[in-house]
């Protein structure tokens, strides 16, 4: 997708002498800047900054005649791109580089050992169009109407739900066929629980905005330990069985170390339109994540290296509007049983839970 021109063309403080490091860009040595010292070079993106994954990037690059450019080194989200030895046009493939927001940086080297910098940010498009599809309802369970649902799993015969709200706060264990809570454990009243997930024999806790996770043993529900998280809030969570998934509310999801809670990498969420946003509760399903979408009667079906989304699913209907009160709240809940290759999903304060197929929109 091309849109408007931009124009860099940077009159800053910046030519420096000393010796260059070209593998990083950085310089070797730092010296003051004096005022008269300018950029003489402008950098131009002909095209515009929104891409689609798999573009070209042409980048121009304007200096006066008199300069003699000795190469271009291009670093693009962070990452060297390739070095040119060119003077006016480069030509950057995006190919195999994930959807997102990334920063776009040249240094531009002369043959007096002097360097100019610029950047830009520039945003790259899914090159795929997300497949469509519809649900197929095969078995109707009965729902505790009163759990605001915010996380769901499935784990070896048993549902275990996590509902939110301060003081209403719990994580439970269900019985599938008649919806009977058969543990649970009550949050502090100031507690708004999110999603949960179970690695390791342990049952991980998002809360909204206290900013901690709780973790608890499986099969007694006693707490055995907390992190403190940076993010802001905290909305779903699943796992690989090797890191554990986390959102919170925006585009971005992030991989995340179970034994430290520490973020390993993040994720941009990009269809072919732009970023995904308000992803919420989340299930890990046959290589892929599956995601509620809040406010909408969507699952998005996401790339976990990539962050592109595949598929949609289209949810609206699956709770008739007879069985919907006024406190019925949103879509939420996506639970996996791997051994019978079974998908499950509710809502928050929904009186019904729901064992569906997925299947093209078309079928």
């Amino acid at each position: 997708m091309k849109i408007c021109n931009i124009t860099l063309i940077i009159l800053s403080a910046v030519l420096t002498s000393g010796s260059c490091d070209r593998g990083t860009g950085e310089t070797g040595q730092k010296r003051l800047r004096t005022s008269n010292e300018v950029k003489i070079t402008g950098m131009e993106l002909p095209d515009g900054v929104k891409f689609t994954t798999g573009d070209d990037i042409t980048i121009t690059i304007n200096a006066p005649d008199t300069l003699v450019i000795d190469s271009i080194q291009v670093f693009l989200g962070g990452k060297p791109a390739g070095v040119f030895q060119v003077e006016d046009k480069i030509s950057l493939s995006t190919a195999g580089v994930n959807p997102g927001k990334k920063g776009l940086r040249t240094r531009i080297y002369f043959d007096n050992e002097k360097s100019d910098t610029h950047s830009v940010q520039v945003e790259l498009l899914s090159d795929i169009e997300p497949v469509a599809y519809r649900y197929r309802v095969v078995n109707t369970f009965s729902h505790d109407v009163g759990a605001y649902t915010q996380g769901l799993l499935y784990y070896d015969g048993w549902l275990y739900e996590g509902t939110g709200n301060r003081n209403q706060s719990t994580i439970r264990k269900v019985r599938l066929s008649n919806g009977e809570v058969i543990q649970i454990r009550n949050n502090a009243s100031e507690i708004f629980g999110e999603g949960i997930t179970i690695f390791d024999g342990k049952i991980y806790q998002l809360t909204y905005k206290s900013q901690i996770c709780f973790v608890y043993d499986l099969n007694t529900f006693n707490e055995i330990q907390r992190f403190y998280f940076q993010n802001k809030e905290g909305w779903g969570l699943t796992n690989t069985e090797e890191e554990l998934i986390m959102s919170d509310g925006t585009h971005i999801l992030y991989f995340i170390d179970p034994g430290m809670f520490t973020v390993k990498r993040q994720l941009e969420v990009y269809n072919n339109k732009g970023p995904v946003h308000d992803l919420n509760e989340l299930e890990y399903i046959n290589g892929k994540i599956y995601a509620n979408r809040y406010y909408t009667d969507e699952i998005v079906i996401i790339d976990p290296e990539t962050g592109k989304e595949e598929g949609r699913v289209n949810m609206k209907g699956i709770l008739p509007l007879e069985e919907r009160k006024q406190s019925t709240d949103v879509l939420n809940g996506i639970a996996w049983d791997s051994k019978e290759n079974r998908i499950f999903v509710t809502g928050k304060y929904w009186p019904k839970l729901f064992e569906i197929q997925i299947v093209p929109a078309g079928i």
